[in-house]
């Protein structure tokens, strides 16, 4: 496997461009907010268009959080190996995270390196990895992104 960046080794973005200022351009290095970004498990936006938004996150130790979306979400692992627990709530429930759902165990699903997983509407999932790992999430616009655009894109020459 070619691996062009980790969060151990990765350069900060770069553009190639023609005739062009790269501030014109939102960019930003995942290895960089996987290696350096202080909360894990934090949805941090890399890309949005209209109210789809495709975020990174470290994922690190266990998130105690049961995530409920009432909408299909897609997780990449690019990074690492995690696990992801699946519970079909037993009564409706509020979207974002939760400290626990009652339902049924739906299993799990250990994700390693380019594994993608489907994150279905109206299930409860949570996360947890054994060793620091990097995953790119595609969900919608919530309270529960952080948009650090400033913190995450090149804003100097």
């Amino acid at each position: 496997m070619v691996q062009t960046g980790s969060m151990k080794k990765y350069t900060k973005g770069n553009l190639l461009l023609i005739n062009d200022n790269p501030l014109n351009y939102a960019m930003s290095n995942i290895f960089e907010i996987g290696a350096t970004w202080p909360k894990a498990y934090d949805r941090v936006a890399v890309g949005k268009n209209g109210p789809y938004v495709l975020a990174c996150f470290r994922a690190e130790g266990a998130d105690d959080r049961w995530w409920y979306m009432s909408h299909d979400e897609y997780v990449v692992l690019v990074e690492g190996e995690m696990t992801i627990e699946y519970r079909e709530p037993r009564e409706p429930i509020e979207e974002g995270p939760h400290k626990d759902v009652k339902g049924t165990e739906m299993g799990s699903m250990v994700l390693r390196d380019g594994s993608l997983a489907s994150l279905p509407a109206r299930v409860a999932y949570r996360m947890k990895a054994a060793k620091k790992s990097l995953a790119l999430l595609q969900t919608k616009h919530s309270p529960w992104v952080t948009y650090a655009w400033k913190e995450i894109c090149l804003t100097e020459e």
